[in-house]
């Protein structure tokens, strides 16, 4: 299958969305604001898009499984984030804003491992319900 790229404007901010070898890329745009914002439909876009790119992945025959033996997520306050490649990715509910916040500090861009990609959609998927 073609390498796809989903670029989604959410309700505040851009967010870029591909696969890359064995990881899924994800790309922030904040735009003007200091996160991306997105509303319940949003966030169901985004966790299909990110299973439909895992699914390719995970049945790759050249993808190497690695076993899930402990959450990869950290919670501080209201927040769920992961350190990916020296970054700090962040997902959080905005009850002013009725959405989910994503946010990274250090790089825009990041190249994301199948395991902190299910705990993503997880993490998601209780946020936005």
């Amino acid at each position: 299958m073609e390498n796809q790229v989903y670029n989604w404007f959410v309700k505040k901010g851009n967010i870029i969305i591909q696969k890359n070898e064995d990881c899924v890329s994800l790309q922030l745009d904040y735009e003007n604001g200091d996160c991306c914002l997105l509303t319940n439909a949003d966030t169901d876009k985004i966790i299909g898009i990110l299973i439909s790119i895992s699914k390719q992945i995970w049945e790759s025959p050249s993808y190497k499984k690695t076993p899930y033996t402990n959450p990869l997520y950290k919670i501080s306050g209201n927040e769920y984030y992961w350190e990916i490649e020296n970054s700090k990715l962040i997902l959080q509910y905005n009850e002013v804003e009725e959405g989910v916040e994503v946010k990274c500090i250090g790089n825009n861009m990041l190249n994301i491992e199948l395991n902190y990609v299910v705990e993503i959609i997880q993490v998601m998927e209780h946020l936005s319900n």
